[in-house]
């Protein structure tokens, strides 16, 4: 199916707090509240990619580690953030994913998987706030979190 480049997507900022960008497309600036959603006209995201805007690319420039996700599985495809011939797709931090890495048994799985998931601020405040709001029990996960963000577990963060 072709992509109508004057349709919208669903973006959602997955960041706990506002952010914003210079629209390419037209005179504007689009802004999206923490958490939140807005739609935007395909041809304006695709050329937000093709410019390099972390938000959308992230820090491969294939989507990893980005602060907003478009809920258009064939844009996506299309813009090479998911690719179903190699069965990749973005790598993205989810509550689940949250959960999953604060419930592995293994230290040294946690680390791991601590280093490939928790790389940018907003993934870190987002890690450090569902393991607050899950209260997890595990002293050694608990520091190893704090010295990997650099953020306080016992203090709470106004988003």
């Amino acid at each position: 199916m072709a992509i109508n480049w004057n349709e919208r997507s669903k973006v959602v900022n997955l960041c706990d707090w506002n952010i914003s960008w210079e629209q390419k497309s037209a005179t504007a600036d689009e802004f999206l509240k923490a958490r939140n959603v807005t739609y935007i006209i395909n041809m304006e995201i695709e050329t937000q990619v093709q410019n390099g805007n972390t938000f959308f690319v992230g820090n491969d420039g294939i989507g990893s580690h980005a602060r907003v996700y478009i809920e258009n599985p064939e844009l996506r495809e299309h813009l090479g953030f998911d690719c179903k011939a190699e069965g990749r797709t973005q790598l993205i931090l989810t509550e689940d994913k949250c959960k999953e890495i604060l419930e592995y048994k293994t230290f040294s799985t946690f680390k791991k998987y601590i280093a490939e998931y928790i790389v940018t601020n907003q993934e870190k405040a987002k890690i450090i706030n569902y393991a607050r709001k899950t209260k997890i029990n595990d002293y050694d996960k608990i520091q190893y979190l704090q010295n990997h963000c650099g953020i306080p577990y016992n203090v709470e963060i106004n988003t």
